[in-house]
């Protein structure tokens, strides 16, 4: 029997393939979704999902939730910290495995053709069609998508090597009891001196705190930055367990190319993460939706390059301010903590960035507008009581 057809083949089942095979799926579009791994599968990542994050989905995740975030500690080294709740604009916690194989299942349930354990290999063009040869077999497919994370074989295929520059991120599965992780109060700490030109963040799960630090800077020694990061919070020194590990994120598509023709690159095969916090979901997610409309729009004339058109309009700004803010605020850190985020009014802001609402360009022309104002105040937030 003949390898039927597909319209779109989608290598990758992270958030931005698998959201992207739900879509496309439910605009009627024949979808194979491969992974070369097997579900469920871990994936090292902070697991944080901002509320603009989560308002992305069309479906429910409450059932791979692991703790509603109310809101933030923002601190220096563990020191003068200062408490920021995001009321109805909160985010989650949650775990990779589970929250990618939410997103599979209801891609699965909209009619995708799911394929773990099915690396992509090669690809040809023959006429309109696409010659796909992945580790199970032959696919054939009108367009390909490569989502296929941030070393991505898909990129490398169609568009070369070395266009997307990565920085590391390192973290930490810190199993402490758990009356440690109460004393976190569903908020997430965010430590804008956690490491040299960078920060650290703590993110408490059901039972355990996933701890990390990441700089837009080359490091010089980000595990030794890790360890030290944990140095500053006692809680931490009581743990029962602890896992390292460690991840690569993508910063920058240096040339900009993310389409040929009915070849697309989504989330970090593309270059997608914003420079501030190191956050890649949000922009794989947003990634999906407009490569979905454009897909969906003209899926008879790929040489429209419509996906390309969406990003330049709504995304890849964003991303270039995200880059200017970070190398901005983490060039002067200490100045940033104690004249900006203690600051009543740039504090704001840093909550809004956070929750979605504002933007990144917006955050730098309000933040740049009132430079006299926070930069000679004496004002600043009051210091919270925290025990970590």
């Amino acid at each position: 029997m003949a390898e039927p057809i597909f319209d779109i083949a989608v290598i990758g089942a992270g958030p931005a393939g698998a959201y992207f095979a739900y879509l496309a799926a439910k605009q009627g579009h024949r979808v194979c979704l491969c992974d070369k791994a097997q579900f469920p599968r871990e994936k090292t990542c902070g697991g944080g999902l901002s509320h603009k994050t989560v308002g992305l989905l069309e479906f429910d995740i409450g059932d791979v939730v692991e703790r509603r975030i109310k809101g933030a500690w923002l601190t220096y080294r563990n020191r003068d910290t200062v408490v920021k709740d995001l009321g109805p604009r909160s985010g989650v916690a949650v775990l990779r495995s589970r929250f990618d194989g939410l997103i599979v299942d209801r891609a699965r349930e909209a009619g995708a053709d799911f394929r773990p354990s099915c690396a992509f290999e090669t690809a040809r063009r023959a006429g309109d069609l696409l010659d796909i040869t992945t580790s199970k077999g032959p696919v054939k497919a009108k367009y390909l998508v490569g989502a296929d994370g941030v070393f991505s074989s898909v990129r490398r295929h169609f568009f070369g090597r070395d266009i997307v520059r990565y920085a590391p991120a390192v973290e930490a599965w810190i199993y402490v009891p758990p009356g440690v992780i109460d004393a976190y109060q569903d908020r997430v700490v965010f430590d804008f001196g956690g490491m040299p030109r960078g920060y650290g963040w703590i993110f408490p799960k059901k039972d355990h705190l996933n701890v990390g630090v990441f700089s837009v800077f080359p490091p010089a020694d980000i595990n030794g930055d890790l360890r030290r990061f944990i140095a500053l919070y006692p809680g931490l020194g009581t743990h029962t367990a602890i896992e390292f590990r460690g991840h690569a994120i993508p910063l920058k598509n240096r040339t900009e190319v993310f389409q040929d023709g009915n070849v697309l690159l989504l989330g970090d095969a593309a270059g997608f993460a914003e420079s501030f916090y190191g956050e890649g979901i949000y922009f794989g997610l947003r990634s999906a939706v407009l490569a979905a409309g454009a897909v969906g729009d003209s899926f008879d004339r790929p040489g429209d390059m419509a996906y390309t058109r969406r990003l330049k309009q709504e995304m890849l700004q964003e991303l270039r301010y995200s880059e200017l803010n970070a190398r901005l605020f983490f060039s002067f850190q200490k100045l940033g903590f104690y004249r900006m985020v203690r600051n009543p009014y740039v504090n704001r802001q840093f909550a809004e960035l956070i929750a979605g609402g504002v933007g990144h360009r917006q955050c730098f022309y309000r933040t740049l507008a009132t430079a006299p104002y926070w930069l000679t105040a004496l004002r600043s937030l009051p210091a919270a009581n925290t025990a970590f």
